[in-house]
């Protein structure tokens, strides 16, 4: 096995890609958390419910629905996110804009359902941040010239 300075590929690339799937694989798991912990988001929906035309069954069923679909695209996206990221590690300089708005469309669900799992999208914006960084592009725009 090789070391990321020996492949060529920078550190950026690197700490970027492991960034993107760890925050993404914790905001599965911040979305998993909300769901499992659901009965707190209904008991202080109810609460602070002002129409009298909702009743506890309805708000209980949104939230249901809410939180599952949250859960469902979170995974589709961390996948999407996952394999985007993989193309930029493996030097396909387009996959960043891929990846980008992978990220930003998870971070606007994870607002939604749960505020650990914004905290949880930033780290994997992060590593795409250093996906951006000079290195990183240089780095890209080489592989893509070679190829």
């Amino acid at each position: 096995m090789t070391s990321p300075k020996e492949s060529g590929t920078p550190g950026t690339i690197t700490a970027g890609y492991w960034l993107v799937v760890t925050g993404t694989a914790l905001s599965v798991v911040a979305a998993l958390y909300a769901l499992l912990t659901k009965q707190q988001l209904i008991d202080a929906a109810v609460q602070g419910n002002k129409d009298p035309k909702a009743t506890p069954d309805m708000i209980a069923n949104t939230v249901n629905v809410v939180l599952t679909v949250s859960l469902v695209v979170t995974v589709v996206l961390t996948a999407l996110a996952v394999w985007f990221a993989g193309k930029v590690r493996g030097g396909l300089k387009k996959s960043r804009t891929g990846l980008t708005i992978t990220l930003l469309i998870g971070l606007f669900f994870q607002m939604i359902s749960s505020t650990t799992g914004v905290v949880m999208a930033l780290i994997a914006i992060t590593g795409l941040v250093l996906l951006y960084f000079r290195q990183s592009s240089d780095y890209l725009t080489e592989r893509e010239q070679t190829s």
